[in-house]
């Protein structure tokens, strides 16, 4: 019998209009070797079965906010970070729930009104958070299982659609097939970690595995970017004096 499980909050602010954005190339303008093409089922959990809500709902690691906040931008980066780590073999002492919410209510200035994901990823980077990033073209789905396999998950953001909630709660994937639209105003932060090629994919989020179809991912991801380790630029080849030069001429509210 599945175990009863609790949707949680969101917290992805939305993208920026085409104008505004980062002047940055795609992750792959950066390889000088191309990613080779994925090789289905891509799997990137490392046999990791508890991720953690982290925050981001029912929380009882964290009485101070009993329904959690909106820091999906933050709990997704300790995600990825765990399926990096799993698949080095190596054992982390991660960032408590209450240490990982106090971070992103720093950064929030205590309003817990989320967070653009370009945006923090330019303010991790020039605190040293992170050693550099790079956007992966959301539209193209091999493009995107590539990256997460080569990188260790793929931290995107997606609009969820009005059934989201259930759908999780009933251990369904979230599927567009009944008609479902994906909602602006209910951004979230997710990591992709699985893939089928054929059905479905799978991504973490409120400290579990979600599965959606693959016309839900068409319809409802809107952006998609790589977190990068020194590990993972040299396994992918990565010109990585190129783009960290082309980061740090970036403008933006990162720091």
């Amino acid at each position: 019998m599945a175990t009863q499980r609790s949707a949680g909050r969101r917290g992805r602010l939305p993208v920026k209009p085409p104008a505004e954005r980062f002047a940055i190339q795609y992750l792959s303008g950066y390889l000088t070797t191309p990613l080779p093409p994925p090789v289905y089922p891509v799997d990137v959990t490392g046999g990791i079965t508890d991720w953690g809500m982290l925050g981001n709902g029912p929380d009882p690691t964290l009485p101070a906010y009993p329904n959690g906040v909106s820091d999906c931008t933050f709990a997704g980066r300790q995600h990825n970070r765990m399926a990096k780590a799993a698949a080095a073999g190596e054992q982390e002492q991660w960032e408590t729930t209450e240490a990982l919410v106090a971070e992103y209510l720093a950064y929030d200035k205590g309003q817990d009104m989320g967070a653009n994901m370009a945006e923090l990823l330019l303010y991790w980077y020039r605190a040293g958070t992170i050693l550099a990033f790079a956007p992966v073209d959301h539209t193209q789905p091999a493009e995107v299982d590539a990256a997460m396999a080569a990188f260790h998950g793929a931290y995107v953001g997606v609009n969820l659609t009005s059934d989201a909630d259930q759908l999780f709660g009933q251990h369904q994937p979230w599927t567009t097939a009944g008609g479902q639209q994906p909602n602006p105003n209910e951004g979230h932060c997710i990591l992709k970690v699985a893939a089928d090629g054929s059905q479905l994919d799978s991504w973490v989020t409120w400290g579990a595995i979600q599965q959606s179809t693959l016309g839900w991912t068409q319809a409802c991801l809107e952006e998609a970017w790589v977190i990068i380790t020194e590990e993972d630029a040299q396994a992918a080849s990565l010109n990585l004096p190129q783009l960290k030069a082309d980061i740090d001429v970036l403008h933006g509210q990162g720091g």
